[in-house]
C-alpha cells in the first residue's frame, strides 16, 4: 500500500527501512522523503516507527483515533517544520 502519494512511498519500503535501523520520522524523512510536501502521510508513518498499529479504530489510548494521537501529531509536524527549514 502506497503511504507516501508524493514520493510514492510503500509501506513495505517504510518497514524495510524501520527493518535496517531507521528509529525515527526524521531517519525516514532523509532516507524515503516521507512527511516533507504535503505531510498527510506524517501521522500514519509516526505510528509505523511507534509501532502502533495504525487506526484500529478504537480509542485505546494508541491510535489515531485517541486523544493521544493528537500530541503525536504535533510532534511530526514541528520535526516536519524542522527538516524543511534545514
Amino acid at each position: 500500500m502506497i503511504v507516501c502519494v508524493c514520493k510514492s512511498v510503500s509501506e513495505r519500503q517504510i518497514k524495510a527501512c524501520l527493518d535496517a535501523g531507521a528509529t525515527t520520522l526524521e531517519d525516514l524523512q532523509i532516507d524515503l522523503g516521507v512527511a516533507l510536501c504535503c505531510g498527510k502521510c506524517g501521522p500514519y508513518v509516526q505510528e509505523m516507527v511507534s509501532g502502533v498499529t495504525p487506526c484500529c479504530g478504537r480509542s485505546c489510548g494508541g491510535c489515531c483515533q485517541s486523544a493521544q494521537a493528537d500530541a503525536t501529531t504535533e510532534v511530526v509536524f514541528t520535526q516536519r517544520d524542522l527538516a524543511l527549514a534545514a
